[in-house]
C-alpha cells in the first residue's frame, strides 16, 4: 500500500528506494493492479449490460439487396464496448461501432474503419438469409455465454501488453547507466510502479462517457516519464 500511495503521489525519491526489491514482487504488482482495474470496469459494464440489453428494437430487415428500417436508431452493448447503428452514423463514446446504413455495413474501432461492405457478406458470416430485429434480440441472448470469455481474454491481453511494454521501457531505461548505477530489474521495478497513476486515470475514463484520442499513447508516455523522473533521483543519492 505504501508503494501505491508513493506512486500516486509521484514521490520519485521513495519509489527509487524500492528498486532493489525482487522483480517477481514487481511483476505480481503489475498483474494484480491491471486485473483489479479491468475487473472493476468490466464488472460495472456487466451490470449495465444486464439492465440495458435491448428487447424491443425498432423494426428493420437486412437482405442481400440492402436494409429496410422505419427510423434510424442505435443500441449499445456495454460489455463489448460496441455501439450498433442502424440507418445513420451518430456520435458515440463506444470504442467499437457497427454501422448498418443504406450503402452497406462497416465496422469501426477507435475511429479506424474497415471498407464499406455489401450485406451479403454480413449475412454469410451470420449464416442467415435475412436479418431482422428479432434475430438481433436472439443473437444478443445467445451472446450471454460469450461475455465471460471476452472479459477473460481482454484482461489477459491487457496484462500481457503491460508486461511486454514495461519490459521494453525498462530496457530503454538502461540507457541511463552512463549517468546512474541501475540494473535491468531495477529499471523494470521502477517502470512497474509508474503504471499506478495512469492506470487509475484510464479506469476512470473507461467509466465516463468520454473518448480520449490516443489514450494508449498518452498512457505509456506517462509511464515512461514517471520512470525517467524516478531514475533521475538515483543520481541524486
Amino acid at each position: 500500500m505504501e508503494q501505491v500511495i508513493a506512486s500516486l503521489g509521484f514521490q520519485f525519491e521513495k519509489v527509487q528506494a524500492w528498486r532493489k526489491q525482487s522483480i517477481w514482487k514487481s511483476i505480481f504488482y503489475v498483474i494484480i493492479a491491471v486485473m483489479l482495474a479491468n475487473a472493476f470496469v468490466f464488472g460495472l459494464k456487466w451490470v449495465n449490460q444486464s439492465n440495458e440489453t435491448p428487447t424491443n428494437l425498432p423494426a428493420f430487415t437486412v437482405t442481400e439487396d440492402g436494409i429496410q428500417y422505419e427510423e434510424p436508431f442505435l443500441f449499445n452493448m456495454e460489455v463489448l464496448d460496441l455501439a450498433v447503428m442502424v440507418g445513420e452514423e451518430r456520435e458515440t463514446d463506444a470504442l467499437q461501432t457497427l454501422l448498418l446504413d443504406d450503402s452497406g455495413w462497416v465496422f469501426k474501432r477507435s475511429g479506424v474503419s474497415t471498407e464499406l461492405k455489401e450485406y451479403s457478406s454480413l449475412l454469410e458470416f451470420l449464416g442467415e438469409t435475412e436479418l431482422t430485429e428479432r434475430d438481433v434480440a436472439r443473437i444478443l441472448d445467445d451472446l450471454e455465454w460469450f461475455y465471460p470469455l471476452y472479459i477473460y481474454g481482454a484482461i489477459v491481453v491487457d496484462v500481457l501488453i503491460h508486461l511486454v511494454v514495461i519490459s521494453f521501457l525498462a530496457l530503454a531505461g538502461l540507457g541511463f547507466r552512463r549517468f546512474v548505477p541501475i540494473r535491468y530489474k531495477e529499471a523494470w521495478t521502477i517502470t512497474a510502479y509508474g503504471i499506478t497513476a495512469p492506470l487509475l486515470v484510464r479506469t476512470v475514463i473507461a467509466l465516463l462517457p468520454v473518448t480520449v484520442p490516443m489514450l494508449a499513447v498518452l498512457y505509456w508516455a506517462a509511464v515512461g516519464i514517471f520512470a525517467f523522473m524516478t531514475i533521475r533521483k538515483i543520481g541524486d543519492e
